[in-house]
């Protein structure tokens, strides 16, 4: 008897070792998923921002040349086109917690709590 219950203990802990392993496993592959996920948010969010500035700025840039040509003045066209500018940066600077921080936060959360709420709804 003590022969068959040293060997069922003996099953017993490689069985344990085997699930604490393949937990380990699980929650490494987990944390992969999450970081890769969020780097991949990140780098689009860095690319999506980027584009767009290109895109004011080679927007400015065109209509202070547009209106130097029409109105022959090139200078008040990029006194203008920089008033533009400055008025968005300002109107960025007063929203950028709305804008930028919130949606940051909620797609973080939603990369990092998605598996716990998938068990929940379980």
């Amino acid at each position: 008897m003590s022969k068959d219950l040293a060997k069922n203990i003996g099953e017993l802990n490689g069985s344990v070792k085997s699930y604490v392993q393949a937990k380990v496993d699980l929650a490494k592959l987990t944390l992969l998923e999450k970081v890769s996920r969020s780097i991949s948010y990140l780098f689009n969010m860095i690319v999506v921002t980027l584009l767009f500035s290109l895109v004011i700025g080679f927007g400015a840039a065109a209509f202070a040349v547009w209106y130097g040509q029409t109105y022959h003045n090139y200078f008040e066209g990029v006194l203008i086109a920089g008033g533009f500018l400055i008025i968005v940066a300002v109107g960025f600077l007063l929203f950028r917690k709305k804008i930028v921080t919130n949606s940051v936060i909620s797609n973080f959360s939603e990369i990092l709590f998605e598996e716990d709420e998938q068990e929940k709804e379980s």
